[in-house]
């Protein structure tokens, strides 16, 4: 650790400037190669089918930009994560949520779900919807430990798919 001003800072130099300058933003197509990046780091552990995902994602993220889907948190111009949502009837719907390998455990994944939150109030929406592949363990805590439950699971083309749901409150009208 570093005294600076009084304070105490982390050793680690990237953790100091990541928690004064983290913002989320709308992405843009012109964030697609980043977007893509993010993806194929945060989940190439979990692919079995790299190549065919390589492929789908692309054309997937590529409209979700344009529709102002994709929320980025970034360091200045650096994209260290995003989360892709939409709303459906009454829920916001987690379509996924990306944070690069080296940073995450830092709170990344958390500020995204809280900000998913708040986008989910602000549109008067009563929750929050998504899945997650049962054999990702780190997944299902994660969620569980920000407050989702567990509302079912499925066979899906040989994963087994865990849903999951969190209720937000909607703004008094």
């Amino acid at each position: 650790m570093l005294r600076i001003g009084g304070g105490v800072r982390p050793a680690d130099p990237f953790t100091w400037e990541a928690t004064i300058r983290m913002q989320i933003r709308v992405a843009t197509v012109r964030d697609l190669a980043a977007v893509i990046s993010c993806t194929d780091l945060a989940f190439a552990p979990h692919e079995a089918r790299a190549d065919e995902n390589v492929i789908k994602h692309d054309g997937e993220l590529t409209a979700q930009l344009r529709d102002g889907a994709i929320h980025l948190i970034c360091d200045g111009p650096r994209v260290l994560g995003y989360i892709s949502l939409c709303p459906v009837a009454q829920h916001l719907y987690i379509d996924r949520i990306a944070v690069l390998p080296k940073l995450q455990g830092r709170g990344l994944g958390g500020q995204l779900l809280a900000f998913a939150e708040r986008e989910a109030s602000r549109l008067g929406l009563s929750s929050l919807r998504l899945f997650t592949k049962a054999a990702m363990a780190s997944n299902l805590l994660f969620y569980r430990r920000r407050g989702y439950h567990e509302t079912g699971r499925c066979d899906d083309d040989g994963f087994c798919r865990v849903f999951y749901s969190k209720d937000v409150a909607t703004p008094a009208m």
